[in-house]
This record gives structure tokens, C-alpha cells and sequence, in this order.
């Protein structure tokens, strides 16, 4: 396996962990419900892990970029799925912005 698919690899199974955790935290309501605030903190735990088995195949800008902004798009697109989140136009540049970003980065 070539260090680019084990990179992408790391990135995808790390932000997997990260948008888990986002889902136990919002559902912890503010760690009112320890149990999923536990869940949270070990989804991101293993994120990291992942994050940064990443770095030792890939350079550290482009991991965190991927990691960053597909985390924030994963996670929007959840948080629109389940619970209903309202993404205004400004909202959608900013995601088109940041795929954009993406591009770039990847680009050099």
C-alpha cells in the first residue's frame, strides 16, 4: 500500500471519529449526560490517533487541512441530517470556500 491511500486512509477513519464525537457531544447536552460525554472524549482520543499515524506518511499541512475541513463538512452535513441544522447562503460560501481551500492545498 502506497503512503498516499494509508494517508487518506488515516484522514477518512480519523475524521469518522472526530464527526462521531461531535454527534456524543451535542447529544451529552453540555456533559448533562456523562455517558456520552465520555464517548466524546474517546471518539476524539482515537481521532488524534489516527491524525497522527497520518502525519508520519503525509505532510502535516495537508493532513490537518483534510482532516479540518472534512471533519467541518461531515459534521454539517450531519448536523442538517439529524438535527435539522439551517445553512444559510452565507453558510454554503463558506463551505464552497473551503473545498476550495481543499483544492488548493492539494494542488501544490
Amino acid at each position: 500500500m502506497t503512503d498516499g491511500i494509508l494517508g487518506t486512509i488515516l484522514i477518512i477513519c480519523s475524521v469518522c471519529f472526530d464527526v462521531l464525537a461531535n454527534i456524543f457531544l451535542k447529544k451529552s447536552h453540555g456533559f448533562k449526560r456523562k455517558l456520552y460525554g465520555i464517548a466524546a472524549i474517546g471518539c476524539v482520543g482515537i481521532a488524534f490517533l489516527f491524525l497522527a499515524k497520518a502525519i508520519t506518511v503525509m505532510d502535516l499541512s495537508i493532513a490537518y487541512s483534510l482532516f479540518g475541513a472534512f471533519g467541518l463538512l461531515l459534521t454539517t452535513f450531519v448536523d442538517k441530517t439529524f438535527f435539522h441544522l439551517k445553512i444559510t447562503s452565507l453558510g454554503v460560501a463558506g463551505i464552497i470556500t473551503m473545498i476550495s481551500g481543499i483544492i488548493l492545498i492539494k494542488m501544490i
